[in-house]
């Protein structure tokens, strides 16, 4: 019997343990409710404004226009903002929800029509701060410039990173030097691909020298034409030596016989710059002196168009347009 209500004891005991225990644990250890802070409202606008201007939106097709009613505490109006057809609203809405890091906001958006009239509502704790009327119109047009890639790939001396570049979703052409090297690679061009002469011709199995014979130039502009096509642009390299060679004249006639027009490469502007920040400098130049112009074609070597990406995207986003080369 003792030993009994001692057992009693005990259990009571280690119950009023536990219990204290818990209570201590739950005094020391209790996490503090974070408070979130407010995203005020002129950096939601400014942030929404960021965002329309990415897009090319001008400030005069954002209207502010009041409201009778207050829609919340710290608002009494809302933003109507035309869109031109070509600004996709699901992506812009996207991009918006991105600018913001803050936990505390929201974004609701409520469409009018599929894919494109829609009212979106921001709000930060709960709290409405924005609310606008996005519409597309056929009345307005962005302003943009148009372009084209010429692509220069030397295979020789180069590794060509495919990957990479079968993630660029907009059109480019290829400009290949005749080579075996080209040849292997010319598979994974899609056909967009323009054939360059000149000095890298050179001790490939192609090559163009002033001492070869009449009859073995002819071959081997024979076998170029074979091997790369005769319906593709051929295009030479003036300030090459095989421009200002002697034999010049007999290829260019070679290649008229057999319905080839070599066009000069000099035609089209090179982008080039002894630094990251020249090359981007220059690209962004003609982009902004084109707009509303006729477009050009650009020449420009892999690595340099890989460095382009971020800024051809940009610019695309504003409304440039990359299109096909035309010859």
């Amino acid at each position: 019997m003792l030993l009994k209500r001692k057992f009693i004891y005990a259990l009571v005991v280690v119950t009023i343990v536990l219990i204290i225990s818990n209570i201590l644990l739950e005094v020391n250890f209790k996490k503090e409710k974070k408070t979130i802070p407010e995203v005020s409202l002129n950096e939601i606008e400014l942030k929404f404004s960021t965002t329309l201007s990415s897009y090319g939106i001008l400030s005069d097709w954002i209207k502010k226009k009041y409201v009778n009613s207050k829609l919340s505490d710290s608002l009494d109006y809302i933003f109507n903002v035309t869109l031109p057809q070509d600004v996709s609203i699901p992506t812009l809405i996207k991009d918006l929800n991105n600018s913001f890091n803050s936990a505390s906001i929201n974004i609701e958006t409520t469409e009018k029509k599929n894919y494109s009239n829609t009212r979106i509502k921001i709000y930060s704790n709960e709290k409405l701060k924005l609310q606008a009327n996005l519409k597309h119109s056929k009345k307005i047009i962005r302003k943009y410039a148009e372009y084209s890639f010429l692509l220069y790939v030397d295979f020789n001396n180069a590794e060509t990173n495919w990957k990479e570049i079968k993630n660029i979703f907009y059109d480019f052409t290829y400009l290949i030097t005749p080579s075996k090297a080209a040849l292997e690679a010319k598979n994974n061009f899609d056909g967009k691909y323009a054939m360059l002469l000149n000095d890298q011709l050179r001790g490939t199995e192609y090559a163009l020298e002033e001492d070869y014979s009449k009859q073995k130039l002819i071959n081997r502009i024979r076998s170029i034409v074979i091997s790369f096509g005769k319906d593709k642009i051929y295009l030479i390299d003036e300030t090459s030596a095989l421009f200002n060679s002697k034999i010049y004249s007999l290829l260019r006639d070679e290649f008229s016989k057999r319905g080839i027009r070599l066009i000069s490469l000099q035609k089209y502007p090179k982008l080039k710059g002894n630094t990251n920040q020249e090359l981007i400098s220059l690209f962004q130049f003609y982009t902004t002196s084109l707009k509303g112009k006729e477009g050009k074609t650009f020449v420009l070597n892999l690595n340099d168009f890989l460095k382009l990406q971020p800024h051809i995207d940009i610019q695309i986003k504003i409304g440039d347009r990359v299109v096909e080369v035309k010859f």
